[in-house]
């Protein structure tokens, strides 16, 4: 199946990075002839963002080309093309960036700016006559190659324009966006951005609505439209300096001043020309920034738009928040300057697509599903237990816990479980050793490739859950990660150690000594059971291998007694 993922603006980029996050830690959306994977599902990842030097995109690209080298590592080693290791899905790196604000015959004017765009060429008083009773001219003329600054009022005509472009292959971002490719082929496409920002909130229903169009006009296709609205879950601090009051006006000393007295501070430590200080300073003093005291109020006004005007333009919708926002402590209005790390809201988020890509449904379709919980959710300290299921078909119950309880044992067993070094001497008692005693040379090559996979592994687990940091919180507890990094450690870990005592079947019983644990979660079998599987056949890759195992101990999971 080919899913897209449609990231609008920042937040649905970092919804995006979770996401593949997830995928490349093992989370399945499909069952495939009893194997629960993503592998033979596809991925593409679109990004409409008018700012193109984002500090999202950048994390993003980093991720992707992280997730290539896993692939890489568990099919052939090649990281040089889109290799299928059947792990997981097969995802293409290259993220298609549309700019909004690049529109036909735009390069005629390169002002970006809403009065600017909208001309794209042609004389201002063409625009200027149908814009000025709706707009301040301030909302005219700001540069907006940042973002909409929590004013969707402004990016809606741009993005109204910019998704008729899309019909066109031969505009840019029809071009980009290719989306003829995907006429008369089944395809999910999944929307996510902020419902109280301005490049979200103005982005994702304008363009669910274009897609939807396409969908009615051709209901033979099998297209399905998702999108997941982020309520607040972040709030930004205010920024270094306030904006103007009513009938004050800018000039150039004070802008001088502005940028004399805060120009060390790390928003303006990180533009490399004065004239971008100088921008940075007019967007403060004129109220372009997301205000946090705006935030709840935009919400509720996004919901109320899609209440009135844009549900129906979606066969499922999710909306993800906290009741009470993480505060932010370092202040940002877009750039590279905005490098925040994972927010477990953008982890549940990323959940609500994986639900929608294994097309498990929500129950009926005319009606609301509210999620709930018999137990309070600690938003600040969450931990894998709190993250919500999904389902695999209706049938199969996919927790987030005990997936990565069976990736993170899976690792383990692969690095410790296996006898590398006595592969002919452990071939009767392991199939995987027997694999490899008819493969002279083959065990040094592939252990080379797991070690580095499993490193690789690591980092996306720690990304993934990474506990508060000091000016980024993230809402995650970190007792979570203090428990899986045992099962990282190296042969003389005393974690190690434990979990192979855990592993020893006990004398005159088949049984094992002890479980292995993560949370809420635990799984018991022996180190022989462990030595029963492998993939039939005589050919397989890396990661088919590792799958083959991790379906085994994902079967194995289940909630503690005690819990």
């Amino acid at each position: 199946m080919t899913n897209v993922f449609i990231a609008v603006g920042g937040s649905g980029t970092k919804v995006a990075e979770a996401l593949v996050k997830l995928l490349a830690v093992g989370f399945p959306t499909r069952n495939d002839n009893g194997y629960l994977t993503s592998a033979g599902d596809k991925l593409i990842i679109m990004r409409v963002d008018p700012d193109q030097s984002a500090g999202a995109q950048e994390d993003l690209t980093e991720c992707l080309n992280a997730y290539q080298e896993l692939q890489a590592d568990f099919s052939d080693g090649n990281k040089n093309v889109l290799a299928s290791s059947r792990w997981s899905m097969d995802i293409d790196t290259r993220v298609r960036d549309l700019d909004p604000t690049e529109l036909p015959n735009a390069d005629e004017n390169q002002m970006k700016t809403l009065s600017g765009i909208l001309d794209s060429g042609r004389a201002q008083e063409k625009s200027l006559a149908l814009l000025a009773p709706f707009y301040e001219q301030k909302d005219l003329n700001v540069l907006v190659d940042r973002g909409f600054y929590q004013k969707p009022f402004i990016g809606a005509a741009i993005m109204s324009v910019f998704a008729r472009s899309l019909e066109d292959d031969s505009t840019p971002a029809g071009k980009k966006a290719g989306l003829t490719a995907f006429s008369n082929t089944p395809t999910n496409f999944f929307l996510c951005g902020s419902l109280h920002g301005g490049t979200g909130a103005c982005g994702v229903p304008v363009m669910a609505q274009f897609l939807n169009r396409r969908k009615n006009a051709n209901p033979g296709w099998g297209w399905r439209i998702g999108g997941c609205l982020l309520a607040p879950f972040v709030k930004p601090p205010m920024p270094p300096f306030s904006p103007l009051r009513e009938g004050d006006t800018i000039d150039e000393e004070m802008i001088n001043q502005l940028i004399e007295v805060h120009g060390t501070s790390p928003v303006f430590q990180a533009m490399s020309t004065p004239e971008e200080k100088r921008e940075l300073v007019r967007q403060i003093l004129l109220g372009f920034y997301a205000d946090p005291d705006d935030m709840e109020a935009r919400a509720r006004q996004g919901l109320t738009f899609y209440k009135d005007h844009s549900s129906d333009y979606f066969d499922e919708l999710y909306l993800v928040g906290k009741p009470s926002p993480n505060q932010l402590k370092i202040w940002s209005n877009g750039g590279k300057s905005q490098r925040n790390p994972l927010n477990s809201a953008d982890t549940v988020a990323a959940i609500a697509a994986l639900n929608f890509f294994a097309q498990a449904g929500t129950g009926n379709p005319n009606s609301y599903v509210i999620g709930s919980s018999n137990y309070e959710v600690p938003q600040e300290n969450m931990r894998l237990a709190h993250v919500p299921s999904y389902k695999i078909g209706n049938a199969v119950e996919i927790e987030a816990e005990k997936v990565i309880l069976a990736t993170v044992l899976t690792c383990h067993l692969i690095r410790h479980g296996i006898l590398w070094n006595k592969i002919h001497e452990s071939a009767k008692e392991s199939l995987i050793c027997a694999y490899y005693d008819k493969r002279m040379g083959q065990a040094a090559i592939d252990k080379g490739f797991y070690d580095h996979s499993i490193g690789k592994m690591a980092e996306f687990i720690n990304g993934l859950i990474a506990p508060h940091q000091e000016h980024f919180p993230t809402g995650w507890s970190s007792d979570d990660l203090y428990q899986i990094a045992k099962f990282f450690g190296d042969e003389n870990s005393a974690g190690t150690q434990e979990i192979k005592s855990n592993l020893e079947k006990k004398i005159l019983r088949n049984e094992a000594r002890g479980i292995n644990v993560l949370g809420r979660s635990e799984t018991k079998f022996t180190d022989r059971d462990f030595g029963a599987w492998c993939p039939p056949g005589d050919q397989f890759t890396r990661g088919e291998y590792f799958r083959h195992v991790w379906t085994q101990v994902f079967a194995k999971c289940q909630t503690s007694l005690g819990n």
